[in-house]
């Protein structure tokens, strides 16, 4: 029973999250102060994980993860935009969506990496990569498609500083200084805790959207379907028709499906407004759900692959 719990976790923190959001908004805006320290105590935890020495040298990192920044970025981002460009009427929810397009790979390729057999190193590089690959990307969109909306670029240095600079050295430092073995005795409830705070807040913000549907959040909903399962789908079928091996496959998929949507959520509350994290919050909603099909699809074929033959 124990073990089953620790396996759903976050999965568990993730609907009462939510559950509270909607049953009761209000430390909305506690949540929404709270959110940012979350976030980076969730990107700093992560970053422990990743070997001493891994990012002395940021240039050859990114050269090495062009191809999950193409993914992300080019591929499953690009989509996203059209998608919203073409089909969303509100300004606010496309907003919403082009923070989302602009966000990096899910961290929880961390640990579905292991599932669909994932060089660890190559699972390392993909998040680094497309992290200080958001760098040049979050500018770069911003100037692109958010240029005459009024900013306050001051909370964008602050945020840039909070989630992407500070965790990184933070983490880099308790490496070195062997501190990450006192934080990885109670990681999982810190993660917990910070993940229920990240999800709390963007829901409660969103609640009053949430119970007014619209069309747009219809049409919301289907890009996330489609950005999710159905890009997984092609994937497959894609590396299939050309002869590609299962693990070569599985280096497309994931880079190509995930969008880290708390990171997405939380510069929504930060730099604009509720509405504008909507659709973060109906991306992380798919992604959850696709995560776990994606657990149950794979442990079954593990499950075949490893029974006797007849």
């Amino acid at each position: 029973m124990v073990f089953r719990f620790h396996a759903y976790r976050s999965n568990i923190i993730f609907m009462l999250a939510l559950i509270f959001g909607i049953a009761l908004p209000q430390c909305s805006q506690v949540g929404r102060i709270l959110i940012l320290p979350a976030l980076t105590v969730m990107i700093t935890i992560t970053l422990l994980r990743f070997p001493s020495g891994f990012f002395r040298n940021p240039g050859s990192l990114f050269y090495s993860s062009i191809q999950s920044n193409i993914m992300n970025y080019l591929v499953l981002g690009n989509f996203i935009i059209l998608s919203g460009v073409f089909l969303i009427q509100r300004q606010e929810l496309w907003v919403g969506m082009v923070l989302v397009a602009a966000m990096p790979l899910s961290l929880e390729i961390i640990i579905m990496g292991d599932l669909l057999r994932i060089e660890k190193n190559y699972v390392f590089t993909s998040v680094a990569g497309t992290y200080l690959g958001a760098l040049l990307i979050v500018p770069l969109v911003g100037a692109g498609f958010l240029k005459y909306m009024n900013l306050n670029y001051w909370n964008i240095i602050v945020m840039i500083l909070c989630l992407i600079v500070l965790p990184l050295l933070f983490s880099r430092i308790a490496v070195d200084k062997d501190w990450d073995e006192t934080v990885n005795k109670h990681d999982d409830v810190i993660m917990d805790y910070s993940l229920f705070v990240v999800f709390y807040a963007i829901t409660a913000n969103c609640r009053n959207f949430i119970l007014t549907w619209s069309a747009d959040l219809l049409i919301i909903v289907i890009i996330a379907f489609t950005s999710t399962f159905l890009f997984y789908f092609i994937a497959r079928r894609i590396g299939r028709y050309f002869h590609v091996p299962q693990e070569k496959i599985n280096h497309f998929i994931l880079p190509g499906t995930m969008k880290e949507c708390g990171l997405a959520g939380g510069i929504a509350l930060t730099v604009f407004n509720q509405e504008v994290a909507l659709p973060a919050l109906i991306f992380a909603v798919f992604t959850y759900i696709y995560m776990n099909w994606l657990k149950f699809r794979f442990r079954h074929m593990a499950g075949s692959d490893n029974s006797p033959k007849t």
